[in-house]
């Protein structure tokens, strides 16, 4: 039975929010902290969703279960240790239960190709208004070390999503077996004002994530030719982006002080000292909020973000959080893994480890973009499975140029 197609309503609205994802903290006359644009359009997205619940929540991805795995001991640890509105924990569920139906209803929408490329064209050009208004300046906001942000971003959070609109526009060009991505030339003049605004920002994380990423796009197997011209564009991009990076003072000085001196801005210090909490109670954590506040206790600060996002998770539920976590991300990638064998080719695997990556120097576990690129990692791997439905598995002894069968289901 052929798949119902999302309604026009629901791809245009789905496309609305994720172009408002990199301008989350756009002020919109709402209260701030409470309302942003990206919540208010996501709102009324889910909304639309509802239209077609038999497309938007029709299938239920494997890792879901172990999301809310996790969800039901979160939820358990903070009743159990009676955790009241001052821990956050109230804010913390409803912010987690809100990213894993979004995980759910972006997973269903990105089984179908069509909604791909346009979901991806809308995160690269929301990517591309944010470094305009950073780099032109009507919205920026300067950082300490000579660093630029905008909008009141985290410098570090700002050019981590940059870095993703940058590998969505090249993953549309050279990532995807479908030539419908193929969109050439507009993908370097968007390469060209992403990597101005990364390089403001000055963010090693982001930089290392994002290289990371590039690198991933070369693993798209493929025949020599286009591997060839794949690897010079990934060659090309890296060495824009290293030689950019090194002329911008600011920059350059960050990177000479984290290789001769180990500087990473406090996380050389906090990261040690959450990874001792975690040994400290291995188990079940310190709990939703507490772990934050007893962080900051060993620095005689306030609550005091682990800078990690897996160390985060390990501190506030221990194993029994962690596990199903984190077998959960291992599901995801192991999709993306398999699906460059599919019409997505690397962009899945390239996306998610540059999220995976970031979320080693900031905490991103709650996130829209990483809970969205999650989705499309493991919806990735259907759009392998249907094609073989079509076509039948690939032959070891087979020698083909793109994978085997992929003309008959692309047509």
């Amino acid at each position: 039975m052929k798949d119902i197609s999302p309604l026009p309503i629901v791809r245009f609205s789905f496309y609305a929010f994720i172009f408002t994802i990199p301008l989350e903290t756009l002020d919109i006359g709402l209260e701030s902290g409470v309302w942003s644009v990206s919540s208010v359009v996501g709102y009324f997205f889910i909304t639309v969703a509802l239209l077609q619940p038999k497309v938007t929540f029709g299938k239920l991805p494997r890792p879901l279960w172990y999301f809310a795995a996790y969800l039901f001991v979160f939820v358990s640890l903070g009743i159990w240790q009676k955790l009241g509105d001052s821990s956050g924990l109230v804010g913390r569920l409803s912010t987690t239960i809100q990213m894993v139906v979004l995980f759910w209803i972006s997973y269903n929408l990105f089984r179908h190709e069509r909604v791909i490329r346009g979901t991806f064209l809308a995160l690269s050009a929301g990517c591309v208004v944010l470094s305009v208004l950073q780099v032109g300046g009507s919205a920026a906001n300067a950082v300490a070390g000579g660093r630029v942000s905008a909008l009141s971003q985290d410098a570090n959070s700002l050019g981590s999503m940059l870095g993703i609109g940058l590998l969505s526009l090249m993953g549309l060009a050279y990532g995807r077996a479908s030539q419908e991505g193929d969109i050439g030339w507009q993908a370097w003049i968007g390469f060209a004002i992403l990597a101005a605004g990364i390089v403001l920002s000055g963010s090693r994380g982001a930089f290392v994530a994002l290289v990371a990423g590039i690198m991933c796009l070369a693993a798209r197997p493929v025949h020599k030719a286009l591997q060839v011209k794949i690897w010079i564009a990934t060659v090309f991009a890296l060495l824009v982006l290293v030689v950019a990076a090194y002329q911008n003072d600011a920059v350059r000085v960050r990177w000479e002080r984290t290789f001769s001196e180990g500087h990473m801005s406090g996380r050389e210090n906090i990261m040690p000292e959450a990874w001792n909490m975690f040994i400290q109670a291995p188990i079940m954590g310190w709990g939703p909020g507490n772990h934050i506040i007893e962080l900051g206790s060993r620095f005689g600060r306030k609550p005091l973000d682990t800078h990690n996002g897996y160390l985060w998770v390990l501190t506030e539920t221990g194993l029994l959080g962690a596990i199903p976590y984190f077998f959960a991300l291992w599901l995801c990638l192991d999709s993306a893994w398999r699906a460059r064998h599919g019409p997505e080719g690397s962009l899945p695997l390239a996306l998610l480890v540059c999220v995976l990556l970031v979320n080693m120097s900031l905490t991103w576990h709650s996130r829209k973009i990483l809970w969205m690129v999650l989705a499309y990692s493991v919806a990735s791997e259907t759009l392998l499975s249907r094609r073989w439905s079509f076509a039948g598995p690939p032959n070891a002894t087979d020698k083909v140029s793109e994978p085997q069968g992929y003309g008959r289901y692309r047509s």
